[in-house]
């Protein structure tokens, strides 16, 4: 539902399958460290979220880059692909590549031919940080929006991959994240109370003081939300109380009070004062609040959201911050089989000697990402690229 029927069911069902066993592998074989406890994300229907105690990625990334390096594997970084080769006979052979490329300047480097002797497999990520190529896709996204992501998520490796043939849909849905801190830069850190303490918890009020949304929808609905209100000129804040970080404290011990230290979320005694720091109507505020505690001893949100875990809010500290949202996810891309073969665009069957997964691929998400599926979507995905160009012809 979430995806609004864009997805394929096939890969949505395979990721599901063999989401535990990649989980169960990351812990075994890589040695990565998880936090205890769950979290639920938007648009999930139960508490499944799992963080690494790195807090991101990051926690992922390097146990792999660790484990290359004991196998005495060295990654390749600079280094741009120009041109994906593709022979007479419509097999990929290999890459054209500018060596020691300097981020952005394009021609930079020596070019240099690498031969596959097996396959070449793109896992390129998205392009959420190239302005003019996302505007061709949505031309609301302009660069009046910041990205989470780093400056090298462009385009050159959609379009090349385009231009050998692979099939591309859904380029067009790209997916902003509703709960980034107006404040920091990019992903920033402070996010994480946005959603998982007042996103949970919480609540979401313009400088109204009214809810305007199920703060535990998904993506796509929240920001879209939030995109409604600013342009009425409103600023939308996460207000939740102390009390409500504790599910988030018993993963991240610390994080809220060092959110409040660096200045990314205010904490104050009383509701009035949060309200002047926001410009919030704090009579509409506090009758917000009243009102969806008075929810939340019913059992039941006046506008859906899950509150079977959450407390009536009725002392504070309070807390609160800013959000904004920036440009995140590409949905669409590549379209592979299970096998995680190129298909091609005129015949509708594998390229040869070509595979991709992650965020360079389509499928999946449909018009929406659920938070924390990304990641699996790439370990599991990736894995089969892989194992698939091994056993390459």
């Amino acid at each position: 539902m979430n995806g609004l029927y864009l997805n394929d069911p096939g890969k949505v069902r395979f990721l599901a399958q063999h989401a535990k066993s990649n989980y169960v592998w990351t812990v075994n074989e890589l040695k990565v460290e998880w936090v205890d406890g769950i979290g639920m994300e938007g648009g999930h229907s139960h508490p499944r979220s799992h963080t690494t105690k790195q807090g991101s990625g990051a926690g992922i990334v390097t146990k792999q880059l660790a484990r290359l390096q004991e196998m005495g594997v060295k990654p390749r970084t600079r280094c741009f692909v120009d041109e994906i080769v593709r022979d007479a006979s419509g097999r990929v052979r290999g890459l054209k590549v500018y060596e020691g490329y300097r981020f952005p300047k394009f021609g930079t480097g020596r070019v240099k031919y690498i031969e596959a002797k097996k396959a070449v497999i793109l896992c390129h990520g998205g392009f959420s940080a190239d302005v003019a190529y996302r505007m061709l896709q949505d031309p609301k996204l302009t660069d009046k929006f910041q990205t989470t992501n780093q400056p090298g998520a462009t385009s050159e490796l959609w379009r090349e991959a385009s231009r050998i043939g692979a099939l591309e849909v859904q380029n067009d849905w790209i997916q902003c994240t509703p709960w980034n801190n107006a404040i920091e830069k990019g992903m920033g850190v402070s996010w994480s109370f946005a959603q998982y303490v007042a996103g949970e918890f919480g609540v979401w009020v313009t400088t109204k003081g009214e809810r305007f949304v199920n703060e535990n929808a998904n993506r796509k609905v929240r920001a879209d939300a939030i995109l409604v209100e600013q342009g009425k000129g409103l600023r939308c804040i996460a207000v939740a109380n102390l009390a409500a970080g504790a599910a988030l404290a018993e993963r991240r011990p610390g994080f809220v009070e060092k959110c409040v230290k660096d200045g990314l979320v205010k904490q104050s005694d009383t509701l009035e004062a949060i309200a002047s720091a926001f410009g919030i109507d704090a009579a509409a505020l506090k009758k917000t609040i009243e009102t969806y505690n008075e929810g939340v001893k019913a059992g039941k949100d006046a506008l859906g959201k899950d509150v079977s875990r959450v407390k009536p809010m009725t002392e504070g500290p309070w807390l609160a911050m800013e959000m904004s949202p920036r440009i995140h996810h590409c949905m669409g891309g590549i379209v592979t089989n299970l096998r995680c073969e190129v298909i091609d665009v005129k015949t509708l069957k594998p390229i040869p000697g070509l595979y991709a997964a992650g965020e360079a691929t389509s499928g999946v998400h449909g018009a929406v990402r659920m938070g924390t599926n990304a990641i699996f979507d790439c370990l599991v995905f990736e894995r089969v690229a892989g194992l698939s160009a091994v056993k390459a012809a």
